[in-house]
């Protein structure tokens, strides 16, 4: 009786087990899946840009376009990270860094997007600077939000004058499909809301200027008629007035480098 009694026992364990162990796993088969947000940038309006492979940009309709006076070699370039000579009287002078690595980096640490004083082809003095990185167009509405990170060059200081770095980076939005910006530095073609300025007074960046850590800016779309717009873009745009490699007429403006990386394009819910 007692070996009946120990076989059921030992049984009855065991079925407990196999129960406990249905229950985890059906637990676990129950946790909903992770499903990745949509990319398509013409059918969903979400899609996501990490600036690793910039010579593919214009494929994905985004338009570059340079109006800076005098024109300067390069407008916005993938991301700008380098030691350089700096031969400038009134900034630190020898062998500095210019730019800084990727926010977040696929291959190396040029993995972002970036605008800097080489826009304007001013050597002497005074120049104007205008370099747009338009996107693609988008469908848009009141309720939408655009997320990147971005960052701005510290350089050293002259001790003596307490002459810094400064930039400015503007976000603008069009309610038009074109990539109209018109033809001089002052133009803003289409894109005349401003969705985000940096540094509309041109501080020292690290003064309260542009920021100098990648930072995160996240602004949501309003003021849009209606219900939306059928599509539309938005764009960066790096603008300074009067500035240069000597810091303008005044000198005391003195552009550097501008980045931007992790671009998020996000519809309303």
């Amino acid at each position: 009786m007692k070996k009946y009694t120990s076989i059921s026992v030992a049984f009855v364990s065991i079925i407990a087990l196999i129960v406990f162990a249905l229950s985890c796993q059906r637990d676990y088969k129950s946790e909903p899946a992770v499903v990745p947000p949509p990319t398509d940038p013409v059918i969903k309006g979400y899609f996501v840009e990490h600036f690793d492979t910039n010579s593919d940009l214009t494929k994905k309709g985004w338009v570059f376009k340079n109006n800076s006076d005098p024109l300067g070699e390069a407008g916005w370039r993938t991301g700008r990270y380098e030691q350089i000579n700096l031969a400038n009287k009134k900034l630190a002078q020898g062998i500095v860094t210019v730019g800084f690595p990727a926010y977040r980096a696929t291959n190396d640490p040029h993995d972002f997007i970036s605008c800097d004083i080489t826009a304007c082809g001013n050597q002497t003095g005074t120049g104007n600077f205008s370099a747009w990185l338009i996107s693609p167009a988008v469908p848009i509405h009141n309720g939408d939000s655009i997320i990147f990170y971005t960052i701005a060059n510290d350089l050293a200081v002259d001790p003596n004058n307490g002459i810094s770095t400064s930039d400015r980076l503007q976000l603008r939005l069009s309610l038009n499909s074109s990539a109209n910006v018109g033809g001089d530095t002052a133009s803003v073609g289409n894109f005349t809301t401003v969705i985000y300025d940096s540094n509309p007074s041109y501080s020292n960046n690290s003064l309260g200027g542009h920021p100098t850590q990648w930072t995160k800016i996240a602004k949501v779309i309003s003021g849009i008629p209606g219900s939306g717009v059928t599509t539309g873009r938005f764009a960066f745009r790096y603008y300074a007035s009067d500035a240069g490699l000597y810091g303008g007429s005044a000198g005391t403006n003195y552009p550097s480098v501008v980045g931007v990386d992790e671009l998020v394009f996000k519809p309303r819910n």
